[in-house]
């Protein structure tokens, strides 16, 4: 049997019931073809299905994160990670008509490392202690997300039926101003309200009686009420109270998330590494962590974690034709952390804010001009983590004056950079 022959190449197309498995070896033949139901004793059965075949080449599945993968990686089995898109394309080089089930789905993917493996990367998962930060904080990223979704039905809806809402706590995302719908669900109930239960209210929120709460409160009683329809006001009071009451939860959440995060940061080693970066502060910092990670032998420089944080273009040439293209394939949650992070940055970095105002002298776009800062800061932060160097605001501008960098003189000629080097450097 020669080398090739000997190769063992699986595919598998996990489902919520069940596991389609496809087993092929290097010349593309067929060793086995299975499916085990998604339980502990049906992966127990994947694993001692691929093990009666012998040493398995490498395995490629749709995802990074599942029980599959956990109980493959304890096989001690080489996992191959593929994107959708890309088995996708695979499907269509194997077919010109690719039919679409689960036992084609696995074929697809066994052939198609066997084809591709060399391009490839397995998959080298990190640490634990990096592995659950990395999953919190791109959890809590979800959940944030999913509260501002809430909190602007909650602001359209009482625009229209309670203004005073926004009149008094204009952010709807903070728990005062969802216990204030709570209490207060309707322009009446806020206008019949006894003086001193509104006070108790701001007393147990923690916020003074300024003359201008003071105002608030007598004014409630003046001038002309809002318009009300009542079969409205209640349907609306209904709605607005139900948000409230989801914000809140999610808030209670997000506080211990952030708790939990702000702990297992402190416990990291490259937390000094990151905790150094200008404007990083205690929320971007685990999450640029989290988007470079603890293994420093995955990417092979800066340009790929640029390309899978979507923060560089795509170019495409044809000929004498050039596309340079919006990089939609890419890290999601990675792009919008290095977009945030550089926004931060311009106000705690002189060279950061030079570099923007350059961009945006260029007729560059807010956005496009925090995208190519964001792939600036990549290419220094990834060297940063290579070295385990914690980053030097007054090194790098040195660094910059012995390359002869543009950025120097425009720092010197920009009174906003002047303004920004006096208050950091000084």
């Amino acid at each position: 049997m020669s080398t090739m022959e000997q190769r063992v190449w699986v595919g598998i197309d996990w489902g919520d019931y069940e596991h389609a498995v496809w087993m092929v070896d290097g010349l593309g033949n067929p060793l086995a073809d299975f499916a085990v139901p998604h339980s502990a004793e049906g992966l127990d059965q994947l694993a001692d299905e691929l093990a009666r075949h012998g040493p398995v080449t490498g395995v490629a599945i749709e995802a990074t994160h599942s029980l599959v993968i956990v109980k493959l990686l304890e096989a001690v089995h080489t996992v191959y990670p593929i994107n959708p898109k890309m088995a996708s394309q695979w499907a269509k080089c194997l077919a010109v008509d690719p039919a679409k089930d689960d036992r084609r789905a696995a074929a697809t993917l066994a052939n198609g490392l066997r084809l591709f493996a060399p391009q490839l990367r397995p998959l080298r998962p990190d640490d634990p202690l990096t592995r659950e930060l990395t999953l919190l904080a791109h959890d809590e990223m979800t959940l944030i997300t999913q509260r501002t979704a809430l909190a602007n039905t909650l602001k359209d809806r009482v625009k229209k039926a309670h203004p005073d809402v926004l009149a008094w706590f204009p952010d709807v995302t903070k728990t005062t101003a969802c216990d204030f719908v709570l209490a207060f669900p309707t322009p009446q109930a806020l206008r019949e309200a006894a003086a001193r239960d509104v006070q108790k209210f701001l007393a147990a929120h923690h916020i003074g009686l300024s003359p201008r709460w003071q105002a608030r409160i007598a004014a409630r009683g003046q001038g002309p009420q809002w318009p009300c329809d009542e079969a409205t006001a209640r349907a609306a009071s209904r709605f607005a109270l139900a948000l409230a009451r989801q914000i809140r939860t999610l808030n209670e959440s997000l506080q211990g998330y952030r708790r939990t995060v702000d702990d297992l940061f402190a416990q990291h080693p490259d937390a000094a590494l990151f905790a150094s970066l200008p404007g990083a502060g205690a929320k971007n910092a685990p999450r640029l962590l989290a988007t470079f990670g603890s293994d420093r032998e995955r990417f092979q420089d800066a340009a790929d974690l640029q390309a899978l944080n979507g923060v560089v273009p795509l170019t495409k040439r044809s000929g004498k034709k050039t596309e340079v293209l919006f990089r939609w394939a890419c890290r999601k949650e990675g792009r919008n952390t290095m977009f945030l992070f550089a926004f931060a940055s311009i106000s705690r970095s002189v060279w950061a804010r030079a570099f923007y105002e350059r961009q945006r002298a260029n007729g560059h776009s807010h956005a496009l001009a925090l995208r190519n800062l964001g792939a600036k800061w990549t290419k220094i932060i990834f060297r940063m983590w290579q070295t385990r160097t914690p980053y030097d605001e007054r090194r790098y501008l040195q660094s910059l004056k012995d390359h002869g960098s543009p950025l120097i003189d425009h720092i010197q000629n920009s009174e906003k950079c002047g303004k920004l080097m006096k208050k950091l450097l000084t």
